[in-house]
């Protein structure tokens, strides 16, 4: 039985032109050794797993090779090729600085540099895990970095860049290498997938992309491992079994309960993410790789191409992306975030995972100032909507009388009244009305005269005589320029009242009933912001009244102490910041007491009432004090 070769071991790129990505790195290097101008000295920097060994091995191969070497395509047959594979070969020096980092390992090292090349043309030192050389090793190494013998050179592999001496960093050509993207991982799966003859389903080749967290030896391992779990046929099942990552109905299941404000779905899910015997940080982490497709879905309206499983239904994809509201994504990513964080400073994972869910579902429990907000915003859209407003801005003039009814007397008809029987007395009759037009209306713009003062007289008044012909038609009514006068008010109710009870009065009624309910919201905001008893004064109240920005606030009865210590102007500007925190919004106090304002409502009954000498008895409780006299 033999020990068989690891798959990023076998299947390594031995040539430029199989390296998947870092494509600045590939020109360079290739540039400068069609060009021969190879740098003594290059810093490979990066994540593990994005190809800093191979592209070192690549680099030593091609300038060794011994058919046509120096060459940017090294054959890989010859002895040195192999050696270089194999690691073996005598000219390329393979050094693990993490576990040789000392003094004496590096003077060893230069001892070795200055004897030319044994075999090849060059001479390649490959130190991986730079930064855990220590200082003192640093200091020995310098000179023989910064001037090395013909035909040497130092290739430096870290993934820690910051923690290489400037020193030693600036005498080298640096090179940052890029972490693959989910596609080109998948491109080097599948690749190899092929050459193994494995059968795999697009599905799994995706999960172990994304799986390997930007690392192409991770990935080929986890293919490795999974063709001794499954054969020569890998399916998404097992992919999921063996990594123990979530499958897409249950990532969508979590994201419908969050959308839902379903806490209890939100337990059930990880409940069922824990029977199943996966890892919750695991979960939390797939499940945010989840949210940040629906954030760029939704951003974009296009499903990203680095996806995984999850997308695999693009039209729910889609639609989940639409239904989640921007803040609750923002707020759900930020919550597993913070999940994540706890975890890995020793916190129980699954608790973890499951209240940042909840708070992420229902942010109202959270307890901090957050919740306090999201309560509010609950109770607004719980609250019924005020009544519609009307759709002119300024107050509505008072309606005009019918056209019937006009303050001058009206002449009658055209008709010609029959003259009075002789000798009937023509005292008792009304005299005319001097100015008037005959059609009994004032003119435009003339506000007419008044009535003139009826005149007593001996002499009798002689009546017009009647027409000849048919009577005159009467002229079409029109409507008086001048104002009328507004109709009276009721019986009993004054003329200003009357006036108040218009529309803007219901508008305030509106606004009143939202500050009566938010307004134990008002009085926690005034215990966080107010030091002493400033909140305890305010304790029984409740809005009362409330025209343009000026607030009445009502005091229960015999409740004379809190109110006048609430009345003074510290207490009331305290007041006035905790209804601005709380609505937005600045207004002027006034206080009376429960009962006394007109239309408004008694107090509670349960409402307790605290007099001077119960208010310094529960102060000495409550801070442990004594009264001084």
């Amino acid at each position: 039985m033999t020990q068989a070769t690891s798959l990023y071991r076998r299947h390594r790129p031995g040539s430029f032109d199989q390296v998947v990505g870092q494509r600045h790195v590939v020109r360079t290097l290739s540039n400068a050794i069609e060009a021969d101008k190879v740098h003594h000295a290059y810093l490979f920097v990066g994540s593990r797993g994005t190809g800093k060994t191979s592209m070192a091995k690549i680099l030593a191969a091609s300038l060794n090779c011994e058919n046509g070497g120096p060459t940017l395509t090294p054959c890989g047959q010859c002895e040195s090729c192999r050696s270089i594979a194999a690691g073996t070969s005598v000219d390329v020096i393979e050094m693990d600085a993490a576990s040789n980092r000392s003094v004496d390992d590096i003077r060893s090292l230069r001892d070795r540099v200055a004897f030319a090349p044994a075999a090849g043309q060059w001479k390649v030192y490959i130190l991986d895990e730079a930064h855990m050389l220590t200082k003192e090793a640093w200091n020995a190494f310098l000179k023989t970095l910064e001037e090395p013998p013909p035909n040497t050179v130092f290739i430096l592999a870290t993934t820690e860049a910051h923690k290489v001496m400037p020193t030693i960093a600036d005498r080298c050509q640096r090179f940052d290498f890029q972490r693959p993207s989910v596609e080109q991982l998948s491109e080097v799966v599948s690749r190899v997938a092929t050459a193994e003859s494995i059968t795999i389903e697009p599905a799994a080749v995706a999960m172990i992309a994304r799986s390997a967290s930007g690392s192409f030896r991770d990935a080929l391992g986890t293919l490795d491992q999974l063709l001794a779990y499954s054969g020569d046929s890998i399916a998404i099942d097992d992919v999921l079994e063996l990594l123990g990552a979530p499958d897409a109905d249950l990532l969508f299941g979590v994201v419908d309960s969050v959308i839902a404000e379903d806490p209890k779905g939100v337990l059930l899910s990880v409940d069922a993410m824990a029977r199943s015997g996966r890892d919750p940080a695991r979960f939390a982490r797939d499940l945010l790789g989840h949210l940040r497709v629906l954030l760029v879905t939704r951003t974009t309206g296009e499903i990203p191409e680095a996806f995984a499983v999850t997308a695999t239904d693009t039209a729910r994809l889609t639609a989940q992306a639409q239904a989640i509201g921007p803040a609750n994504l923002i707020r759900t990513i930020d919550e597993l975030a913070g999940a994540l964080a706890s975890i890995r400073g020793g916190d129980e994972a699954r608790l973890a995972v499951e209240i940042a869910l909840l708070k992420a579902a229902r942010p109202d429990l959270d307890p901090g100032t957050e919740g306090l907000v999201r309560r509010l915003e609950r109770l607004e859209r719980e609250a019924p909507a005020p009544p519609a407003l009307p759709p002119q801005v300024a107050a509505p003039a008072p309606p005009a009388p019918a056209p019937a009814v006009v303050a001058a007397p009206v002449v009658p008809e055209a008709t010609p009244a029959e003259p009075p029987p002789t000798g009937e007395p023509t005292e008792d009759r009304e005299p005319p009305v001097v100015g008037v037009p005959e059609t009994g209306f004032v003119s435009d713009g003339d506000p007419g005269p008044e009535p003139p003062h009826e005149v007593a007289s001996d002499t009798p008044m002689a009546k017009p005589a009647p027409a000849a012909g048919p009577p005159p038609a009467q002229p079409p009514a029109q409507p008086s320029a001048q104002p009328s006068a507004p109709p009276p008010a009721p019986q009993g109710v004054p003329a200003a009242a009357s006036r108040a009870d218009e529309a803007p009065a219901a508008v305030d009624r509106a606004h009143l009933d939202r500050l009566d309910q938010i307004w134990p919201a008002v009085l926690d905001a005034l215990r966080a912001l107010a030091s002493g008893p400033t909140a305890s004064y305010f304790e029984v109240t409740r809005p009362l009244g409330l025209e343009g920005d000026r607030l009445t606030i009502g005091f229960p009865a015999g409740s004379q102490f809190n109110r006048r210590n609430a009345d003074k102007p510290e207490q009331r500007s305290q007041l006035v910041a905790a209804l601005k925190s709380v609505t937005g919004e600045e207004f002027t106090l006034e206080y009376t007491e429960l009962g006394s304002t007109a239309g408004a409502e008694e107090a509670p009954a349960e409402a307790p009432v605290v007099d001077e000498e119960q208010f310094v008895e529960r102060v000495k409780s409550e801070f442990n004090a004594e009264e001084v006299i």
